[in-house]
């Protein structure tokens, strides 16, 4: 900047040196020019060209007169060039007359190139003197910051955590400055971390004996671990040959349930149909005696028709006590055909579901003649569903067989329940007695297979517990509640509904079957 002001003042200078001379000749040479024209003095003039012409920075002039005479002297460029043109007037005593014309012309180029010059000059100098500043500048720098910068950097390189600590110093007068903080904040800092350092290895160190220490507890977590498994294995082949005797006890355990219902159901049986057998066998004594009476009477003499009708009066009341005992008899046969045939494995069949409760409710009730009690049965007679009747049998029998054992000792005025409704698409039964109730602890217990109160008198504890699995075969649920309306236990059996329209009739020959 300081340079360009420079040579714009230099270039003013010139312009106002050139402005200077042209005010000059204007002052010094336009009269005598003008005196010269006017009486044409070629000499005269020509002088004065060659004196103008040598002037500085002028490079062309020319004059003309009126006449179109004119008188030139230098080289006249078209560019880079100023000029001016006065008027030569010639004052005469008494006016003045314009004569002609002078023109002078001055060169820039040789003022450019002056500048140009000094220009170079000027930057070159300044140059020198800047490198010069510079120099010692950068030599400043380097003294006072570079060299403790480079040590600075070769000491960070050199530092290594597992040599003596050697605290970083600078080669100068010391002086608190930035220079001394950052050499006490390395020196701390390295401090710091040699002792972080030391630690690690110390961590590290431990963290090696407690790696040690987990692999020595593997090993003996995997001997463990092996040692365990052997005795799992073991175990679970001891087991395994328990569960296998378990379950051939359990098998003995249920053919003996099967034989004791079995024997229960014989007892039943023979008790029940001793009666009528009896009664048509003592029919059938009387009626050999009279149709011995009346074969006598006939071939006797003094027989009467009012002594053969009597024989014959008595003859027919047999022969209809002998058929009602017999179609008792084989009432009773049905009914516990119902509970007898193991149909376990049949597929489901359509049955009335009142009907068929009412057989299983009579044929338990059967089993155990030394019980009394009022039954109830509230089911829809047109119910009719599709259903597995052995395990229904088998479920209903179970829970009316244990109330008959259980609930009922030792009572009189026993009831017994049985409903059935239907609930989406599941039909519940409920069965409810007014016996007594189920101990909390039994009750906890009961559905457990084996599970019994009265093993002292044969009881398998399997009753209930077939029950439940006979539920579940079914794809439904059994539950127990403590408290019934009746007051005694209650059991709600839930299963899938599957309606049908009626089930199939027996034939003739199926019915005497």
């Amino acid at each position: 900047m300081t340079s360009a002001y420079q040579l714009i003042s230099d270039y003013r200078g010139d312009v106002s040196r050139i402005d200077r001379v042209f005010s000059n000749i204007e002052k010094a040479n336009l009269d005598v020019l003008a005196a010269s024209i006017w009486v044409i003095d070629e000499r005269l003039i020509n002088t004065q060209l060659n004196g103008l012409i040598q002037l500085p920075d002028i490079n062309y002039i020319s004059i003309k007169d009126d006449s179109g005479q004119s008188w030139n002297s230098g080289n006249e460029k078209q560019t880079h060039t100023l000029k001016k043109i006065f008027p030569l007037i010639y004052k005469s005593p008494t006016d003045n007359i314009n004569v002609g014309t002078l023109e002078v012309q001055v060169d820039m180029d040789a003022i450019y190139q002056r500048l140009f010059d000094k220009a170079i000059l000027i930057l070159l100098s300044n140059g020198i003197k800047t490198f010069l500043v510079a120099g010692f500048i950068l030599f400043l720098v380097w003294y006072n910051i570079t060299k403790h910068l480079d040590k600075l950097s070769n000491y960070c390189k050199r530092i290594n955590l597992d040599t003596d600590f050697e605290p970083l110093q600078f080669e100068r007068k010391e002086k608190i400055d930035e220079f001394k903080q950052v050499a006490d904040a390395i020196n701390s800092m390295q401090g710091q971390l040699r002792s972080s350092f030391e630690a690690l290895k110390n961590s590290k160190a431990e963290l090696q004996t407690a790696l040690e220490d987990r692999e020595r507890l593997l090993k003996l977590e995997r001997s463990y671990k092996e040692e365990l498994a052997r005795q799992v294995k073991e175990r679970t082949q001891e087991l395994e040959q328990s569960l296998a005797a378990l379950k051939r006890a359990q098998q003995v355990l249920v053919e003996q349930e099967k034989m004791a219902a079995l024997g229960g159901l014989v007892s039943g049986v023979a008790h029940e149909i001793n009666t009528p057998i009896g009664i048509c066998l003592t029919a059938a004594s009387a009626q050999l005696s009279h149709i011995e009476e009346l074969i006598e009477l006939i071939h006797s003499e003094q027989a009467t028709l009012d002594e053969i009708n009597a024989i014959l009066d008595e003859y027919q009341q047999s022969c209809e006590l002998i058929v009602r005992n017999i179609t008792k008899a084989s009432s009773l046969i049905q009914k516990f055909k119902t509970i007898a045939i193991d149909r376990s494995h049949e597929e489901h069949q359509c049955i009335n579901l009142q009907s068929q409760l009412k057989e299983i409710l009579e044929s338990s009730l059967i089993m155990h003649p030394k019980v009394h009690a009022q039954t109830e049965l509230l089911v829809d007679p047109t119910l009719n569903i599709q259903t597995n009747v052995s395990l229904l049998n088998q479920i209903v029998s179970n829970i009316l067989s244990n109330a008959f054992t259980h609930a009922f000792q030792d009572r009189d005025n026993n009831q017994v329940q049985i409903k059935a409704s239907i609930e989406q698409d599941f039909v519940n039964i409920s069965i409810q007695n007014n016996g007594i109730t189920i101990p909390p602890e039994v009750a906890e217990h009961m559905f457990e297979p084996f599970f019994t109160t009265n093993r002292s008198k044969g009881g398998t504890g399997l009753g209930l517990s077939a029950a439940f699995n006979a539920a579940t075969l079914l794809k439904g649920t059994m539950s127990y509640k403590a408290d019934s309306q009746l007051g005694g236990a209650q059991f709600d059996i839930r299963i899938p509904l599957a309606q049908c329209s009626g089930p199939k009739l027996s034939t003739q020959q199926e019915m005497t079957t």
